[in-house]
């Protein structure tokens, strides 16, 4: 398991309630939630600089 996806587990975990992707790590934490099928499992939100802001969704289906 590596670090983004330790951290994206906890956040669906409850464990945290957002988890901060700077501009460069955007694609990989993107492509990491489509393979694990986590994708509608979390909301993301664009700041300024380019930074995503993900929360968990509490609209999906498993919430």
């Amino acid at each position: 398991m590596n670090e983004w996806e330790r951290k994206i587990q906890e956040l669906l975990d409850g464990s945290v309630e957002e988890l901060l992707v700077p501009k460069d790590e955007f694609l990989t934490v993107r492509s990491l939630l489509m393979d694990k099928g986590w994708m509608f499992e979390v909301v993301g939100e664009a700041k300024h600089g380019g930074v995503t802001v993900y929360r968990k969704n509490e609209q999906s289906a498993s919430s």
